[in-house]
């Protein structure tokens, strides 16, 4: 048996997590734009304060380190699942032609 990452994923035992990230609009633009601007001059704590003040409306708009471990571990098990599963085809005259991996029977 395969090692899976758990902390941020519990694929293939669950479904990947999907994410419903929205684009920036003029609800949000504004405090996107001050973030960065405080960020630009490099008042970082002022802008940390700003995002933690935020924090449930801006996570529908930016990934955080916490999205992009989760994409990172998610595709890290993606791959672990892949490299151990081969693809079992019933062969019949109408099939596609077979891909690389992949196991034909015949009646």
């Amino acid at each position: 048996m395969s090692k899976y990452e758990n902390e941020f994923s519990k694929f293939p035992f669950q479904k990947i997590t999907k994410h419903n990230f929205k684009n920036v609009d003029d609800s949000i633009a504004s405090v996107i734009n001050e973030i960065n601007g405080l960020r630009a001059k490099g008042l970082y704590n002022q802008a940390a304060h700003i995002i933690q003040d935020n924090q449930d409306t801006l996570a529908q708009y930016i990934a955080d380190a916490t999205t992009f471990r989760t994409w990172e571990e998610e595709i890290f098990n993606t791959q672990t699942y892949a490299r151990q599963i081969q693809q079992s085809i019933h062969f019949d005259e109408s099939e596609p032609d077979c891909l690389e991996g992949d196991v034909w029977i015949a009646d």
